[in-house]
């Protein structure tokens, strides 16, 4: 009798672990534990997204598997929103990839909180693909651009005669300013191989609203709205 509880159980438990391959994907997660991600392509390639959560060990997963895909974004699309259960890890692989090219990849796992949203964004250095998870929040201030920054490269930006040094991948704090043409200037190299500090206009913003911009030292790469 001993042997037969012990044979049904593992029959059980090795059923559900197959149910459980075949369930998995990149929404595969607990119904407790939901956010929402929007996805955002700043590059100029076609760009594959997707997400895993670690496994019951804590583990990362393979999240460049096939059923971990969530969506794929031409150069310049509109931004996609989609939803993700994760686990109470909140350990999360995401993953981008050059549709035509499988060999210009990135991969980088964050820890989220929960009840918050994120953009997930692509982007390059160079021609090599990258990606970063920034939280979704605002800094409104009635007459003024609300601006912070991802920087694409190490840069040094002004922001109104105070200046900001940034890594690459690196998200600035928040800044108002309120003039969308002069305001915000970055240190380059000119053609004679001396540095000089550039406009970066952002006369496409509304006043009272906040933006993520991406800078690089040729200027202005991309402009999220918050």
């Amino acid at each position: 009798m001993k042997n037969a509880l012990f044979l049904l159980f593992a029959t059980t438990l090795l059923v559900g672990c197959e149910e459980l391959e075949v369930e998995e994907s990149h929404d595969f997660g607990n119904q407790m534990y939901e956010n929402k991600y929007t996805l955002i392509n700043t590059t100029a390639l076609e760009v594959d997204y997707s997400m895993a959560n670690t496994d019951l060990f804590g583990n990362a997963r393979e999240v460049s598997d096939a059923q971990y895909y969530v969506d794929t974004l031409a150069s310049d699309s509109l931004p996609v929103d989609i939803t993700h259960l994760h686990n109470e890890r909140r350990r999360i692989s995401f993953y981008v990839e050059d549709h035509s090219e499988a060999s210009n990849f990135a991969e980088q796992m964050y820890q989220v909180d929960n009840d918050q949203p994120y953009h997930f964004v692509a982007w390059q250095s160079g021609e090599k693909l990258r990606l970063t998870l920034i939280k979704q929040t605002q800094s409104n201030k009635e007459g003024f651009f609300a601006v912070r920054f991802l920087a694409t490269e190490n840069i040094r930006l002004k922001i109104e005669n105070q200046i900001v040094n940034l890594y690459q991948n690196q998200l600035s704090t928040w800044y108002h300013t309120d003039d969308c043409a002069d305001d915000i200037k970055v240190s380059r190299l000119n053609d004679e191989g001396k540095r000089v500090d550039e406009s970066v206009a952002i006369c496409h913003a509304s006043y009272g609203h906040s933006y993520t911009l991406l800078v690089s030292e040729d200027g202005l790469q991309s402009s999220i709205s918050e």
